[in-house]
């Protein structure tokens, strides 16, 4: 599962150079770096716009699938590769509605001797990647909510000695074929498996990502060491 994660290279145009999105102007892009993005922050995602162009917007971690949410309907805030075409809650928006999140790293925990310890999984370069998403629009009284989902899948080689999930990082070039309104089933299948191990890494980190109030650079430092 995808849980936590970050997004701290924020720099508008690097962000557009690397995702080749617009930015409609009426967008406020009032970002900063952020170190434990959690269920139900509102998160960047690109999404396909009229004419093909990918168009940067936010939405609100956690999907609430449309006519399929009830009230008291949990935030369904991953979704299994595996269960995409038939899931209720999942299937129209995995056929329909498909985003890009952008990120750079995330976070889980990994059971050791003296309990679980958080470690950030990233690029080694440090680079900007995307998850998979998938998206929904609910009407709420006179408001639309669109929420969001982080699909999920097998972990590789780098995340299974920590946890048996994992989110779909897309490859670049893979990107573009996941929004495409134009998408088959069979080709976005395809798509949504664990990311080649080379070039990841692991890093154990402090443990104040465990408090969802924290965010900051302190985050990403080592862990204390007691003797």
């Amino acid at each position: 599962m995808c849980g936590r994660y970050t997004l701290t290279k924020i720099d508008p145009a690097t962000l557009r150079a690397r995702f080749g999105f617009e930015v409609d102007p009426t967008f406020d892009f009032d970002e900063r770096p952020r170190f434990n993005i959690a269920p139900t922050d509102p998160v960047l995602a690109i999404r396909t716009a009229d004419g093909g162009r990918r168009e940067l917007g936010r939405l609100r971690w956690g999907l609430l699938p449309g006519r399929w949410a009830q009230e008291g309907t949990r935030a369904l805030i991953n979704a299994r590769a595996e269960t995409l075409e038939t899931q209720p809650a999942y299937r129209e928006s995995f056929l329909c509605r498909r985003c890009l999140i952008p990120a750079d790293g995330f976070y889980e925990w990994r059971v050791g001797q003296h309990g679980k310890q958080p470690v950030w999984i990233s690029r080694e370069d440090g680079e900007p990647f995307a998850f998979a998403g998938i998206w929904a629009a609910l009407r709420n009284g006179g408001e639309s909510v669109h929420s969001c989902a982080i699909v999920t899948c097998e972990p590789n080689e780098v995340v299974r000695p920590i946890h048996d999930r994992m989110p779909v990082i897309l490859s670049p070039d893979a990107e573009s074929e996941w929004i495409s309104p134009d998408g088959d089933p069979a080709g976005l299948r395809n798509l949504l498996r664990p990311i080649e191990p080379e070039g990841l890494r692991v890093r154990e980190v402090s443990d104040a990502v465990n408090d969802v109030r924290q965010d900051g650079p302190h985050l990403l430092a080592p862990p204390l060491t007691l003797f």
